[in-house]
């Protein structure tokens, strides 16, 4: 392997003008910073630059040979969209080096443009497989951040199948859940962590306990169980730079000058000694000792080299700079409740704010009579199936994971048997993919769509850009799910672009913004009406962590086939573990959604497909909910016009077979109108 000093960047962190000139001295090849709006670090404005002061931060760095990287990084709605065409025309000509993005909707926007402006995917966008990569590269992205999930071969193995431009974060806060795919602080909030205004539920105090009798299972720690550590890779840049990252990233927009200095005059030190003649190297343990003395909280070297283990969390909760909020009773959706509708007349006053806008086209008002959506039902078992096909179910999906507690299995027999039972009933079938699919479920996704396919399935319901691709390539339908984070028209047109014939809306997409891209999208949209939320994605399996002190790739005793569990918190609300085939957690929040007492108003946005998500629910459950739902899109199909509210013993039913309470997720919050943290932080006092 060839490299030098100039194919390796040191990346530094500004939220001030201090510190962009704090981290500049200190030794930084490039600087990335926000504007006002449109970035990933928005609890405090302070901690962003205004336009002229990017203009003068690009001249200064210019000056010093240094690049700017201005991050344009949070999903955005459609009413953001112009501001942000203005926004991304003002950094092109100022020359700034590059942007970094995570909506889909931003990268066609630059791509329409025609601005030459080089486009980094942010970590949020989660990647984590070669084929992902691959794709954005044809798309015209210069760079990613990967995932920071992965290991550093995982990231060699990107890099040198690609060859596109790999970054990795080497220090700072981490986030325990999978980037992107953390749904608990918007929807408990409204404040969201694709919005960069996460209040950071994962740093609560939580106690593990047994799901059933909720108690607490011996004498096991409670704490901060999902507190990660922060990232400290000083140690390994050798191992960094033989792994292909060209941008060493230090995370700490919102973190002041002096520590920054620190931070950055360390690394930069570091690595121009390795250069300096790599087969002598070795760490200075000053410098070590200097970073270390120096730390906001215990470090970890999270994934890089080990599988996710409790190494990478520090329960004690000591170290921990700052809470943003205390553990929150979640919205309930109460008996008087179900009369009273919240989204009435919302569509057509989405319709009247809309008018004339430039991203947005005429309504087009679907006709009551003859438009009547689809029932889908995401399923985890075969009996599961056949109980959502009896009470009639109008598509079927295969989850992508099932559950070793529940014993669930599916052979390629029951694969086709599936299929042709379903389409027996003139229904359609799809396959659904992990969230997460690294090397490993790649390979097995492999072989899940040559049954696929063979079997004659109708779609497939991917999760990420890889798997659409590999989807794409044995012929399958492709439907994007809910993980793609779609909230605008612009990212709807991209993922038709790059193969997709129908999407799933965001789990974070508001009422009114369902509204609105369900009469403008050019295809065909679901949405979920029930169904659990689960609201964040763990690398690791936090009861192998407590119980047996193991990981997935160390003797775990498998404890998660012996029992179920979940995570109570402070205010004693319960939050179910889900634990996959691939040992993954699946922190489920303590509300399903249920849209039933307002279904009409669903069916009114003109969406094409409504879901039930009844993948971690018991048959009869499963059942129920179809028959119910089946029931009232019957009436409404019968008389459209009319307001036919739901009847009170349906309600009363679906309550006592469920086995959590209910609220409306994310349709009731608008994560791009967030209340300010300071509101937030005191109305949880």
């Amino acid at each position: 392997m060839k490299f030098s000093k100039s194919s390796v960047e040191l990346l530094a962190p500004a939220g001030r003008w201090e510190a962009f000139v704090a981290v500049i001295e200190a030794g930084a090849d490039a600087v990335y910073m926000g504007g006002k709006r449109f970035n990933m670090r928005l609890h405090r404005s302070d901690f962003n630059f205004t336009d002229e002061q990017i203009v003068d931060a690009v001249k200064l760095a210019h000056s010093r040979n240094v690049k700017v990287y201005i991050t344009v990084n949070n999903l955005l709605s459609d009413d953001e969209l112009n501001d942000a065409r203005r926004f991304l025309g003002f950094l092109s000509e100022i020359n700034v080096d590059a942007v970094i993005i995570q909506d889909m909707g931003v990268l066609n926007l630059i791509r329409q443009m025609g601005i030459p402006l080089p486009v980094h995917i942010s970590t949020m966008v989660n990647i984590h497989n070669v084929e992902s990569a691959l794709t954005l590269k044809e798309l015209g992205v210069r760079r990613i951040v990967t995932s920071r999930d992965i290991s550093l071969a995982q990231v060699k193995e990107i890099q040198e199948k690609t060859g596109i431009e790999v970054e990795y974060f080497v220090h700072g806060d981490l986030c325990v859940c999978q980037s992107g795919q953390c749904y608990t602080s918007g929807v408990l909030f409204g404040k969201s962590a694709n919005r960069g205004e996460c209040m950071k539920p994962c740093r609560w105090n939580y106690t593990l306990v047994e799901s059933a009798s909720r108690q607490p299972i011996g004498d096991l720690p409670s704490g901060h169980l999902l507190a990660m550590k922060d990232m400290c890779l000083l140690r390994h840049i050798p191992d960094l730079i033989q792994a292909g990252v060209c941008s060493f990233k230090i995370e700490g927009r919102m973190r002041h000058a002096d520590f920054l200095r620190e931070v950055v005059g360390v690394y930069r030190k570091s690595i121009d000694v390795y250069f300096e003649n790599p087969a002598t190297y070795y760490l200075n343990s000053t410098e070590y000792e200097q970073l270390y003395n120096h730390r906001v909280r215990e470090f970890t070297t999270s994934m890089a080299f080990t599988p996710s283990s409790a190494n990478l969390v520090d329960i004690s909760g000591s170290r921990e700079p700052l809470f943003l909020s205390r553990a929150s009773k979640e919205t309930t959706l109460a008996r008087e409740d179900i009369h009273n509708n919240p989204f009435d007349s919302q569509t057509r006053e989405t319709h009247d704010e809309n008018m004339g806008k430039e991203n947005i086209p005429a309504l087009k008002i679907p006709d009551a009579n003859s438009y009547h959506p689809l029932l889908s039902v995401k399923v985890a078992s075969m009996d599961g199936l056949k109980a959502a096909l009896e009470e009639g179910a109008d598509r079927i999906y295969i989850s992508g994971e099932i559950s070793p507690l529940k014993k669930q299995r599916w052979t390629k027999s029951l694969y086709k048997e599936a299929c042709a039972m379903i389409h027996d009933e003139g229904k359609t079938i799809g396959i659904t993919t992990p969230r997460i699919t690294t090397n490993r479920e790649m390979v097995d996704t492999m072989w899940l769509y040559e049954q696929a396919a063979s079997f004659g399935f109708d779609y497939a319901l991917v999760h990420n850009i890889g798997v659409l691709r590999l989807a794409r390539q044995f012929g399958l339908n492709c439907l994007a799910d809910y993980s793609f984070n779609s909230l605008n028209i612009k990212a709807l047109s991209l993922l038709e672009e790059i193969g997709a014939s129908g999407i799933t809306l965001s789990q974070e997409c508001s009422f009114k913004y369902l509204t609105q891209l369900a009469y403008h999208a050019s295809l065909p949209l679901e949405c979920i009406v029930h169904g659990t939320v689960s609201g964040m994605v763990l690398e690791h399996c936090v009861p192998a962590m407590i119980i047996s002190k193991s990981h997935k790739m160390d003797q775990c005793r498998l404890v998660c086939q012996h029992m179920g569990y979940a995570m109570k918190d402070e205010r004693g609300e319960i939050r179910q573990i889900e634990i996959d085939q691939y040992c993954r957690n699946h922190l489920l929040l303590a509300r399903d959604i249920c849209t039933l007492p307002y279904l009409q108003s669903f069916i009114q946005t003109g969406i094409k497909v409504l879901r039930i998500e009844a993948q971690y629910y018991e048959d009869a459950l499963t059942k129920t909910l179809v028959r119910l739902y089946r029931k009232y899109l019957n009436i409404y199909k019968e008389h459209p016009n009319l307001s036919l509210p739901i009847q009170e013993r349906d309600w009363d039913t679906l309550v006592e077979a469920s086995p959590r309470g209910f609220n409306l997720g994310g349709y009731a919050q608008d994560i791009t109108h967030s209340r300010s943290t300071a509101v937030v932080m005191k109305s949880l006092k």
